[in-house]
Order: structure tokens, then sequence, then C-alpha cells
């Protein structure tokens, strides 16, 4: 039994099929990354996950049980945390109000204290702009917040969208060095959804390339990187 797992998900915009049957599993510990052109299905596969879209056909299940039928804020109680596309930061709040909000299902306040310290630790600029509104962040520094945000809901499985997206070159070194390092440190449980696929595979322990709805090609990362089709297409070699 994969500690998460999707089975043969069918989802459907109208009718536009963008999911047309794919299957993956992520091992506890594991950094799995998900590349693939725009609109590949790369971002709704981590809607169905999150429960914000509902699969035609298949199933998604964590430690063996469907989250099917769980509703998005029940989704994330059970340890699911999605840092979506294009950051999303709420932008009239302050720095350590949106990191608060990341810990609205909680109730044990000195827990919640301990993990914004461990986020300050992480990106000691949050903790210089705790008292700034978000919306008047660099785009990596807002980037930062909606990673902070996420962990401050003990996150079992961090689910990311695009996390590079719209960064500067120094700053998507950054990020990726903070991915690997929770990884690493805090054994967290990764699904990477990444345009940037030669960042993705340095990091990633596996990979999954989604085309047009459909996984066309999977492995290690090693394999992926190594791979002429993967290189072609998303390597730019």
């Amino acid at each position: 039994m994969a500690f998460f797992e999707i089975q043969n998900l069918h989802v459907y915009y109208g009718f536009i099929h963008a999911l047309k049957g794919i299957s993956l599993t992520v091992e506890e510990g594991e950094i799995v990354t998900l590349i693939g052109a725009n609109g590949a299905g790369k971002t709704t596969t981590l809607r169905t996950i999150s429960g914000l879209l509902q699969p035609q056909e298949g199933d998604v299940r964590f430690n063996g049980e469907s989250l099917l039928k769980y509703r998005p804020h029940e989704i994330v109680k059970m340890g699911i945390i999605h840092v979506p596309e294009g950051r999303r930061v709420f932008a009239r709040m302050t720095v350590q109000e949106n990191l608060e909000m990341g810990a609205y299902v909680r109730e044990d306040k000195d827990g919640i204290a301990e993990d914004l310290k461990r986020v300050f630790k992480l990106f000691p600029r949050l903790e210089e702009r705790r008292g700034q509104l978000a919306g008047t962040l660099s785009g990596g520094e807002q980037q930062m917040l909606a990673i902070g945000r996420a962990l401050m809901s003990r996150p079992r499985v961090l689910l990311m969208d695009e996390p590079s997206m719209g960064l500067a070159p120094v700053l998507v070194e950054e990020i990726f060095d903070t991915i690997k390092e929770l990884n690493e440190t805090q054994n967290l449980t990764i699904l990477l959804v990444e345009q940037n696929a030669h960042m993705a595979l340095q990091i990633a322990h596996r990979g999954y390339v989604l085309e047009t709805g459909v996984i066309t090609i999977a492995g290690s990362a090693q394999e992926l990187a190594t791979n002429p089709e993967v290189q072609k297409a998303y390597l730019g070699m």
C-alpha cells in the first residue's frame, strides 16, 4: 500500500477531458515531481487531490483511505496542504497574520508559536517583515510566505504548484534549496508540479511526465534527466 496514491483518475472541465486515467504513487519522505507543458493537467491533478475538483472516475488515496469523500477543509486537517500556483497570499493581511491563517485548523497555541519560530528561522526575511502587508512583498518573499503558511498547518504531504514561477534565477535556487531542506530535515513528503524540469529533477527522487492528461514517462529523477525525449522537450537539450 502506497503512502499516497492516485488511481486511474479521469477529470473533465465540461466536455474537455483534462485527466485521462492517470495513476501515480508517492511514498512517505519522497519528493516526486510532475513535469509537463502548460495545459498538460498538472494543476488539475493538484486541485483534484485537494478536493477542489471532483473526478468522474478513479480515486485519490492517502494511507489507504479514499479522499474523495472529504471536503477541502477536511483534507487540510488530514495534513495534505496545497501551495497554489501564483502564491495567492492574503494581500491585505500582514506577514504574521498570513502565517497564523495557515494554522487555522489547529488549537495547540504552544505548538503554533513554536512553528512560527521555525518558519522565521527558515525564512529570516519574513521575520524582518512580519508586520508588513503581504501584498507589498516581492514575488520571492510572497513565495516564501506561501510555503511558510503551508508549513504552519504541519503538513504530512505538501502539494507545490509551480513554486519557481516568475522568480529571478537566484530566488529559484533559494526556493528549491528550501524544498530540499524541508524534505531532508523534516522527512516531508512533497508532490512538486514544476515547469522548470531541470531544477525539479535535481531535487526529486522520482518523476512523472504528463502530456495532455496522460502520463507518458515515469522513473527515477536520474532516469528522466537522461531520457532523450525528456531532454529534448523539457531540458532544452
